[in-house]
């Protein structure tokens, strides 16, 4: 393919790229000292050449020895969980050492923070995930009013303080705006340290996301678009389930993409079926998250029966391996999800590590530790590292319902981090094993620049 670049376009080149060539069919593979051509104004691929020469009057950014891979999709984020970063590993005299005694440090942390407060934890997460190559963010947001429950004179004031922060370091972000009701089974509401998450009715909420879905709608007229909106119930635990149904169907009618944790603790399972008489999964099914091809993403779904695998046929399933080792959740089947066809995608969820190149590693290594096998996520030609790169890109962006992103291809937004192949960490690798080192050995830190929407953010 020729390019045409012009004075309104830039030219980009490294060593390797993971790249996806037209007539590809969306499938991503290495290619040597391309040459990817960006459009100026609206940030955006258009040609992806092999090595050529430049053409007179081109601009040309050579990157060096370097490999070049699509902005990675966070797909599931609490970011003022960052601020217990270290705070909960430090066991009390009778303290059960639980993901329910992690919770109400949690809860001590979120009731903290005011507005400016989440704006400046926010920030500094997102800052963060930038730094190491994250272009898009789904942040699951659910800090909505003051301490006592109270509305602030806007009601989305602390949502916008994450879009404001978001804003400001440049990253994508998805609202995956939640929605909670209760403490859980057998509670006709929230606690009082759950009190800020909670708007009363569905009613309220959905007026809350009405709001966000406009604002979401003004920006893509003015500019790209780096807001979008999702529908998100924290929990079966947290909502009812004729609320599940209801906020089913004003996600679907309005396009929205649908989030919730899923069967992360066991204990969680049996109250369900207490409930319900059913797991939760099929809980979600029964409210309708299923039945629009890949608009409901299941965090965690860690403990699944067998009969449930096949509810997530055509949905997706978001994996946070160093959180779930952090609260010693358990271990996603992430072989058998994959065998189900759910698609994977991966999260940062707590924070207390962001390097999803380390969640990818880890969502391989954890898979072999439940099998005592190696090489477990592997393609039909028995390559792990398309499978890792898949779900820390594609994956999170069909998650998030973004399916342009996670990859440089034409027409796609030139979101790319830069990895150094001189770095320590992947010095003397032989470049067309790059990514597999990469995803298998190496970590976040070798980035060195970090583009969104053709803008360099690093």
């Amino acid at each position: 393919m020729t390019s045409t670049a012009g004075p309104e376009q830039f030219t980009l080149t490294a060593r390797v790229a993971w790249v996806e060539p037209e007539g590809s069919g969306g499938v991503a593979a290495l290619a040597r000292d391309p040459m990817i051509t960006v459009d100026k104004s609206t940030g955006s691929i258009v040609a992806i050449d092999d090595a050529r020469e430049p053409e007179p009057g081109e601009l040309v950014y050579d990157l060096g020895h370097s490999l070049l891979v699509p902005g990675m999709v966070n797909a599931h984020s609490h970011a003022f969980q960052r601020g217990i970063r270290g705070a909960t590993h430090r066991r009390q005299r009778a303290d059960p050492s639980s993901f329910w005694s992690w919770r109400e440090a949690m809860y001590a942390a979120a009731n903290a923070l005011d507005p400016e407060g989440v704006y400046a934890i926010t920030r500094d997460c997102f800052a963060e995930m930038l730094a190491r190559g994250i272009t898009c963010v789904g942040e699951f947001h659910y800090l909505h009013h003051q301490a006592d429950g109270q509305p602030y004179a806007d009601a989305n004031e602390l949502s916008k303080q994450v879009i404001r922060a978001a804003d400001e370091v440049g990253l994508r972000l998805c609202l995956l705006e939640v929605y909670y009701a209760r403490a859980g089974v057998g509670h006709d509401g929230p606690l009082p340290e759950q009190r800020r998450f909670c708007d009363g009715s569905v009613d309220r909420y959905l007026a809350r996301v009405d709001g966000l879905r406009e604002l979401a709608q003004s920006r893509r007229e003015h500019r790209a678009q780096t807001l979008s909106v999702g529908v998100t119930p924290h929990s079966v635990r947290a909502v009812r389930a004729p609320e599940l149904a209801e906020l089913a169907a004003y996600a679907h009618a309005h396009e929205l993409v649908l989030h919730s944790h899923v069967s992360e603790q066991p204990l969680e399972n049996t109250q369900c079926r207490e409930e319900h008489g059913r797991s939760p999964l099929r809980v979600f099914a029964d409210a309708g998250f299923m039945t629009r091809p890949g608009a409901f993403t299941a965090v965690h779904a860690i403990h699944i029966d067998e009969p449930d695998f096949a509810l997530m046929a055509d949905q997706n399933i978001c994996v946070c391996p160093t959180t779930e080792a952090d609260l010693g959740d358990g271990i996603v089947p992430a072989t058998r999800w994959r065998e189900a066809g759910a698609t994977l995608a991966l999260g940062s969820d707590s924070n207390a590590i962001i390097d999803l190149v380390t969640e990818a590693r880890s969502l391989e290594l954890h898979e072999r530790l439940r099998r005592q096998a190696r090489l477990c996520l592997r393609d039909e030609r028995g390559h792990v590292a398309p499978v890792l790169a898949a779900a820390v890109t594609t994956g999170g962006a069909a998650a998030l319902g973004r399916p342009e992103l996670g990859r440089l291809a034409v027409g796609s937004p030139f979101d790319a981090a830069c990895f150094d192949l001189d770095h320590w960490l992947l010095r003397g690798v032989d470049p067309d094993l790059a990514v597999d080192a990469l995803l298998l050995a190496g970590r976040a830190e070798a980035i060195t620049q970090v583009w969104v929407g053709g803008r360099r953010r690093r």
